[in-house]
């Protein structure tokens, strides 16, 4: 990893970049903060590890602009400093500071740091991942959905057609039955009875059809009125005239 170093004191960043480098890390070095943050903004390191007091920019200006500016990316940053005392440690925080090391710095507490800097910025990269992983399964599964809202709404286009086609046909046969001279009082009824039942079963399509294009959950049959001995009644009455 190319590690980002800025410190005014070259003996510091002497330092630092010789126990850096046994790791197996790069260094960029910065001499003050506004060296640092022309180099955060090319190469946007992962790590930065920062004096507090510089000229021109400090550390936490530095820290407060890194944050300002970082977007899916994610930049540890270790604040090295001689200040003590509460309010500093808060401010510090406050501006964006993920870690802090005493000045001067022990190496063996430097390594620690930087060790505990790189599994954080691990577990970020996979969240990241694990996110990124997630859009893309979000974004699939919202198409397929869309997809289906399209068929669902093709079948019901058809299936409007096709029921009501043929309940208008029925209703207008026993419309013209209805008209029929010389049918007995049983047949008049029968007559009457397709009438009545077909426009119920017309009406409940159309509460189906309607009610399917909403939220499934407010579908009811109550008061539908269609019953089976009805249907049952009018076949009756179909056979009967066949025969």
């Amino acid at each position: 990893m190319d590690i980002l170093v800025a410190d005014d004191d070259r003996t510091s960043r002497f330092l630092l970049n010789s126990a850096l480098t046994e790791l197996g890390h790069s260094v960029t070095e910065a001499t003050n903060g506004g060296e640092a943050w022309e180099s955060w903004k090319r190469e946007h390191h992962q790590l930065v590890i920062s004096d507090w007091m510089m000229p021109d920019v400090d550390g936490l200006e530095l820290c407060r602009r890194i944050r300002a500016e970082e977007e899916s990316g994610f930049a540890y940053i270790i604040l090295i400093t001689a200040r003590a005392g509460r309010a500093n440690y808060l401010d510090a925080m406050d501006s964006g500071v993920d870690d802090f090391l005493g000045k001067p710095f022990e190496r063996d507490r430097l390594l620690a740091r930087v060790r505990v800097a790189m599994r954080i910025l691990d577990l970020h990269q996979r969240l990241r991942l694990a996110n990124t992983d997630l859009e893309r399964q979000v974004e699939a599964r919202t198409a397929e959905l869309e997809k289906a809202l399209q068929a669902k709404s093709e079948f019901l286009s058809r299936a409007s057609h096709e029921l009501r086609t043929p309940m208008n046909h029925i209703l207008g046969f026993a419309q013209l039955l209805s008209l029929k001279k010389g049918l007995t009082e049983k047949q008049e009824a029968s007559v009457r009875q397709i009438l009545e039942s077909g426009r119920k079963l017309l009406t409940l399509i159309d509460h189906i059809l309607g009610i399917s294009k909403g939220d499934p959950n407010e579908l009811t049959f109550e008061g539908s009125g269609v019953h089976d001995w009805a249907i049952a009644k009018s076949f009756k009455f179909c056979r009967g005239n066949a025969d």
